[in-house]
């Protein structure tokens, strides 16, 4: 129908206006808060305004994504709003459109959001996170040239290591394992203490476990001074040293397997690795909740501001609560990440379909 594609095209119009308006002035407060926080480091630590730049910078992107749900559900909100206060919604409801073609474009809209979302959360935010402590931990608390280094990660080959900690004074190292698939073999190494040298890797009484296809060792041998080369020298992998906030699904999927098959914990790691799938198609839970809402009054901007504060909060409550609930232990991974996504997509849902229901009534 030539009327579907006018409002198409109109819909996409209203969204697109108000969401980039929002992802602006949204960044700009958030960083303006950053911004305040910093002040301290300018007047009472001697930081530079260039440093202080830098940081802002780099909080750029992490800003931008927290934003871009915020915008979507405003713009969603703010857009179909409109069509009910000049009463253009009841005309094409009485020409028989549904309330699901009608906010499809709304719906391709958030999801091409999500996609851009999932792509910073993967390649953009964790690489400005990274630059962001770095500049707080070396050029704000002036720690040393950084002589202790933890939780180191890094692959080379089909070997993943991990080394707890690393002296750089002493070149002593704490805590490792080795994670060793290459040839064909699945060999898992844990030392309590090493020592490094150049590319060499020196563990001492160190237990060297032979995993069968479920992980389970089919034997083990101590070892009491075992050399492993690690083909580079160690410094090239100090940056890899990474928060769960500074990775992206794939270096998190690395550790959480690495963890995994030495005996550790990895259900925090978990929640992580299944929140930043979550979290990118937030925009499009937004829009399944705040269409229908929308049209449920015809004040337009203000019922739009209201509606998206209310969302905005229920949400972000539950998904601390179930989150916390995750690292905690009391939830599994997957269901602590999903399950706010799982029960605003249901709500949205159901509050679509009784619109369409109550409308053929």
């Amino acid at each position: 129908m030539k009327i579907l594609k006018i409002i198409d095209k109109y819909l996409i119009l209203e969204f697109v206006k108000p969401f980039l308006f929002m992802v602006f002035a949204l960044t700009i407060i958030m960083i303006s808060g950053y911004l305040f926080e910093l002040t301290d480091f300018i007047i009472i630590k001697d930081i530079s305004t260039k440093i202080v730049a830098k940081l802002l910078l780099y909080r750029v992107p992490q800003v931008m994504v927290n934003s871009f749900a915020m915008a979507v559900l405003f713009s969603t909100l703010l857009s179909l709003s409109r069509l009910v206060k000049d009463s253009e919604f009841t005309a094409l409801r009485m020409a028989g459109i549904n309330f699901w073609r009608l906010i499809v474009p709304l719906i391709l809209m958030s999801i091409l959001v999500s996609g851009i979302t999932y792509f910073m959360n993967e390649r953009i935010v964790p690489w400005s996170n990274t630059k962001y402590h770095n500049i707080i931990k070396y050029s704000i608390h002036k720690k040393e040239d950084q002589k202790l280094h933890k939780d180191v990660l890094f692959k080379w080959e089909e070997r993943y290591v991990y080394i707890g900690e690393i002296d750089d004074s002493s070149k002593e190292a704490k805590r490792i394992i080795i994670y060793d698939k290459s040839a064909g073999k699945k060999d898992l190494i844990t030392a309590s203490y090493g020592s490094v040298e150049n590319s060499r890797l020196w563990l001492e009484n160190a237990l060297v476990y032979k995993l069968g296809v479920d992980n389970y060792s089919k034997g083990e041998e101590r070892v009491n001074k075992l050399k492993i080369n690690i083909g580079k020298d160690i410094n090239n992998f100090y940056d890899k040293a990474k928060k769960p906030s500074e990775m992206n699904r794939k270096e998190l999927r690395e550790r959480i397997e690495l963890f995994k098959a030495s005996g550790i914990d990895t259900s925090k790691l978990l929640v992580e690795y299944h929140i930043n799938l979550a979290e990118s198609l937030v925009c499009l839970i937004f829009v399944l909740v705040g269409a229908p809402l929308s049209i449920k009054s015809n004040k337009g901007r203000i019922f739009g501001i209201i509606v998206s504060l209310i969302i905005i909060f229920v949400y972000y409550v539950f998904q601390s609560i179930s989150r916390s609930l995750g690292l905690n232990g009391i939830l599994s991974p997957v269901v602590a990440a999903w399950l706010p996504n799982i029960i605003f997509a249901l709500v949205g849902t159901y509050l679509i379909l009784k619109e369409d229901y109550i409308k053929l009534k």
